[in-house]
């Protein structure tokens, strides 16, 4: 029993971990994967608002329209690129940083995403 008393708070601390590493994992799978059908979509020839909306559908929930930028750094005929940056900022899940006293109870993600424009964008073009 004493020993068990021991190893506990260890055994709490890995299996925190391993949450906030899977959770964690997971959520910048789900923006880079956003930014990426972001990019797609105004690759083959969305406006900015429709950009926005499909990262925001498709990151399962997890980003805003605040935390996406849509730019065109050449211009915006075809050939040029499209970059999608989305930014997330995880809050932690589990009672971790109050275990370790953590100065940080937050990590700050980013995806980006560059693609060529296969198309330039049109008003009122839509993603399939």
């Amino acid at each position: 029993m004493v020993e068990f008393a021991l190893v506990l708070p260890l055994l709490l601390i890995v299996l925190c971990m391993l949450v906030e590493f899977g959770v964690g994992f997971t959520r910048w799978i789900s923006i880079t994967n956003a930014a990426r059908e972001g990019a797609r979509c105004g690759a083959v020839g969305a406006d900015t608002p429709v950009i926005t909306q499909r990262v925001v559908d498709t990151s399962d929930g997890i980003v805003n329209a605040g935390n996406i930028s849509v730019s065109y750094p050449n211009g915006q005929a075809v050939g040029d690129s499209v970059v999608v940056d989305v930014s997330y900022n995880y809050d932690l899940i589990t009672p971790l940083g109050h275990f370790l006293t953590l100065t940080f109870s937050s990590i700050s993600m980013s995806a980006s995403s560059n693609m060529r424009l296969d198309q330039a964008p049109p008003s009122g073009a839509t993603c399939q």
